[in-house]
């Protein structure tokens, strides 16, 4: 089910929850990001199926144990103003090739990676001052604006086996789900990736959580902890809005269901036969209104018309 809307609250949530077990029954389970919202929302769920189990979201999960093991450390903050200062410098300059990556104002711990492999790769090339990277850049140069990588190195190393412990789990849970002995099955995987204090703290929470999920299953169970699939599909559905990706949704947002399944010739035919245009016009006009991008049209139109 999709269902748009412009706020959405505890009481809105499980409102739409209601509906869904109309259509298609009380779910087995509910994964969610951790939203209060639509944590508490469950509790409607429960009261028409006892046995609905909530579920968090491991890799939002596991982006929170990186902010606070990684990001509560003091020396990451100054590690994070010298990258934002560094970006300003030096993406205009012969030395655009190593611009730090620009960091995700939201979700920026789980997108950590791309920061801390950059600054491997510079490490890298600092210490081998004849690589290709560095052609026709002078070693005075390359000191100036990225020598400071140097006195982090320990820091970016204890960061990096982190982030190591983290997306090891996360394609653990991504392939193979929540079920009983997932916690065991992972920690044997970890055994090679805590190779310091802070990494192992890092495991133990995330083995903690599994452990703590595991006990809402019964033995025969396996159940998705992941809500990738669907943050994948936001990145596709971006890619088919285009230039209207920064201006809400417009009627594309029926599309979005066609993501989740293979396309076929026949089955195109088979969605075109049985969605008719005037029943994709209501649902458009029921669930969306008048879209920005309508607006925004409508704004123009007018003011030609009064020029």
């Amino acid at each position: 089910m999709l269902e748009p809307a412009v706020n959405w609250k505890t009481d809105d949530v499980a409102a739409a929850y209601e509906r869904l077990a109309e259509k298609a029954g009380s779910p087995l389970a509910v994964l969610t990001d951790g939203a209060s919202e639509l944590r508490d929302s469950v509790q409607t769920l429960q009261k028409q199926r006892a046995d609905t189990i909530l579920l968090s979201d491991f890799k939002h999960f596991a982006a929170n144990v990186l902010k606070k093991v990684v990001g509560g450390d003091e020396r990451f903050g100054e590690f994070t103003s010298q990258t934002g200062r560094t970006r300003s410098a030096i993406q205009q300059t012969e030395l655009a090739h190593l611009t730090p990556v620009s960091p995700r104002p939201k979700a920026r711990f789980m997108n950590l990676s791309a920061t801390l492999r950059w600054a491997g790769m510079v490490l890298w090339h600092l210490a081998h001052p004849h690589s290709r990277a560095r052609r026709d850049i002078t070693t005075s140069w390359m000191n100036d604006k990225l020598g400071w990588l140097r006195k982090y190195r320990d820091d970016i190393l204890r960061w990096s086996r982190c982030q190591d412990v983290v997306s090891a789990s996360v394609t653990f849970v991504n392939e193979q789900g929540l079920f009983r002995g997932a916690a065991d099955q992972l920690a044997q995987l970890l055994t090679s990736l805590t190779m310091c204090e802070a990494s192992r703290t890092v495991a133990d929470r995330l083995l903690e959580f599994l452990r703590d999920h595991e006990l809402k299953l019964a033995d025969d169970q396996r159940l998705p902890l992941s809500t990738e699939i669907l943050e994948s599909c936001f990145g596709l559905f971006k890619q088919l809005e285009r230039q209207h990706s920064k201006g809400g949704f417009t009627s594309l947002l029926a599309a979005f269901g066609a993501l989740l399944k293979p396309a076929t010739a026949d089955s195109i035919r088979q969605d075109f036969a049985r969605v008719s245009v005037t029943r994709l016009r209501t649902w458009v006009r029921n669930n969306l209104g008048t879209s920005v991008t309508s607006k925004r049209q409508t704004a123009y139109a007018e003011f030609k018309t009064a020029a």
